[in-house]
C-alpha cells in the first residue's frame, strides 16, 4: 500500500523524507480534526447548552488545523504532480476507484448508524471530497495547464466560490474551487524555488515570530473569526453570519496564512527518516477507516469512540507482533478473528450501555479523551492489519472483473 505516487515520485536518486514526514504530520491532523468537531459539539450540547465551543482547545485545534492543513495536502499533491501525463495515469487508480469503492462502504455504514442511507456518487460523502477533487485536479492537469493564466484564475475562483450557493456538495464543487489554488501553488513551485522558502531555518529569529504570529492568528479567529464551519469552504456565504466581501476578505486571509503555514512547516519539519514518514507514505488507511470512529463519538459518545480507538490499537498490535515472526499465521488469524468476536460480544452484551451519548464534564478530561484516542487510531491504522485490510479493499476488488472473464470461459470470443 502507497500513499499514491505523488509521495513515491520523490525527485533526484535520494529521497527527501521531509515530504513524508510533512504529510504524516497532516494526516495525523486529520482525525484530531473531525475528533475535535464532534467531541466539541457533544461536550457543548451536554454542558453549555450547544454550539460549538470555539473560545476553547476544541475551536484553537480546529481553527488552527482547517486554516491550512487540507491547503498543506493540496500544495504536496500539486509538487508532486509535475508529470501531467503521468498524473492522468494514475488518478483514477490513485484516487477514483478508492472514492468508488468507499463511497459504497460509508453508505452501508451510514445506513448503520441513521437507519437509512442515500447512495449518490456524485455529491462526495463527508471527507471523501478529498479524494473525489484530486481525481479532477490530476487527470485534466495535463489539459489545464496548457493555459498560462491558470494559477491566478483558480485563485480568483476560489476566491469567488463562497458567492455561489450551487457550488457545495454536487461534485464537491465548493472546496474544489476553493482548494484548487493551493494545488496549482504547489505544481508551480519548483524545488529550487522550495529550497529558497527554506533558507528561513538559517533566520531562527524571523522563524520563530512566524510561529508565533500564526499561532495568534489562531487564537483571535476563535474569538473574531466566523463559524467554525465556514473554514470548510464547503457552502457558500450565504450559510453564515457573513457578508459576501467578508468571504471573500477572509478566503484571501486563509489562502495566504496557509501559504505561511507550508513556509514555516518545510523549515522546522527534519528530513530524517522516522515514524511520521511511515505514516507519510501510508496516509489512506488513517483517512479512510477513522471516518468510522467520528461517527461512533457523533451517535454514541466519546467514552464508547476512545473503547473503539483502544479496540484498533489491539488489532494492529496483534498484526505487529505477527509480523516480528512472534507468533505463527494461524495463531495470528485465530487471535484477530477471536478478538473481533469478542468485541462484538462485548457491545451486544449491554455492559457498555451506561456510557452511551457520555462525554466527561471535566473539560480536562474530555481533551484527554479526544485527543488521545484521535492520536491512538491515527498511529494505529497504520499497522499491518489495517494496511492489509486497505489493500484488500481496494486491490481484492480489482479482481472483480476477472469473474466475467471466467464466466466466458477459455473459448470466448472464438467462433462456433
Amino acid at each position: 500500500m502507497s500513499a499514491g505516487p505523488d509521495v513515491r515520485a520523490m525527485a533526484g536518486k535520494e529521497r527527501d523524507y521531509m515530504f513524508d514526514t510533512f504529510r504524516g504530520l497532516l494526516m495525523l491532523s486529520i482525525p484530531i480534526s473531525h475528533f475535535t468537531k464532534m467531541t466539541g459539539n457533544l461536550y457543548s450540547s451536554l454542558y453549555l447548552g450547544g454550539g460549538f465551543p470555539k473560545e476553547t482547545l476544541f475551536g484553537f485545534m480546529y481553527i488552527t488545523i482547517n486554516v491550512f492543513v487540507m491547503q498543506a495536502f493540496m500544495f504536496l499533491s500539486g509538487y508532486f504532480s509535475k508529470k501531467p501525463e503521468r498524473a492522468r495515469e494514475t488518478a483514477f487508480s490513485t484516487f477514483m476507484w478508492p472514492y468508488l469503492v468507499f463511497t459504497f462502504i460509508y453508505f452501508l455504514i451510514r445506513f448503520a448508524f441513521f437507519g437509512s442511507s442515500h447512495l449518490t456518487f456524485l455529491s462526495p460523502p463527508f471527507a471523501l471530497w478529498f479524494l473525489f477533487s484530486l481525481f479532477f485536479y490530476r487527470y485534466f492537469l495535463v489539459d489545464m495547464v496548457k493555459f498560462k493564466w491558470l494559477l491566478p484564475v483558480a485563485i480568483v475562483l476560489g476566491l469567488l466560490a463562497g458567492q455561489v450557493e450551487e457550488w457545495s456538495d454536487f461534485l464537491a464543487l465548493g472546496r474544489t474551487m476553493s482548494y484548487f489554488a493551493s494545488f496549482l501553488i504547489g505544481y508551480y513551485c519548483s524545488p529550487a524555488r522550495l529550497r529558497w522558502c527554506q533558507k528561513l531555518r538559517e533566520h531562527k529569529v524571523m522563524l520563530v515570530m512566524l510561529g508565533v504570529f500564526l499561532v495568534a492568528f489562531s487564537i483571535m479567529l476563535c474569538f473574531i473569526g466566523p463559524n467554525v464551519g465556514w473554514y470548510l469552504l464547503r457552502e457558500s456565504y450565504h450559510s453564515f453570519k457573513i457578508t459576501w466581501w467578508q468571504d471573500i476578505v477572509m478566503r484571501a486571509v486563509i489562502l495566504v496564512i496557509s501559504c505561511l503555514w507550508i513556509i514555516f512547516c518545510v523549515n522546522v519539519i527534519p528530513s530524517k527518516k522516522g515514524f511520521l514518514a511511515y505514516v507519510g507514505a501510508n496516509t489512506m488507511p488513517v483517512y479512510m477507516f477513522h471516518l468510522t470512529l467520528r461517527y461512533v463519538i457523533q451517535f454514541y459518545g466519546s467514552y464508547i469512540a476512545f473503547i473503539g480507538c483502544l479496540i484498533v490499537a489491539w488489532l494492529g498490535i496483534i498484526s505487529l507482533i505477527y509480523k516480528k515472526g512472534s507468533i505463527s499465521k494461524a495463531v495470528y488469524v485465530f487471535l484477530e478473528l477471536a478478538s473481533i468476536a469478542g468485541f462484538i460480544a462485548l457491545f451486544a452484551s449491554g455492559v457498555l450501555q451506561p456510557l452511551y451519548g457520555g462525554c466527561p464534564e471535566n473539560i480536562y478530561l474530555a481533551y484527554l479523551i479526544c485527543y488521545g484516542g484521535a492520536i491512538i487510531c491515527g498511529v494505529s491504522f497504520v499497522t499491518p492489519f489495517w494496511v492489509n485490510l486497505y489493500d484488500f479493499l481496494i486491490n481484492g476488488t480489482n479482481k472483480l472483473p476477472q469473474i466475467t472473464k471466467w464466466l466466458k470461459g477459455p473459448d470466448c470470443g472464438e467462433e462456433q
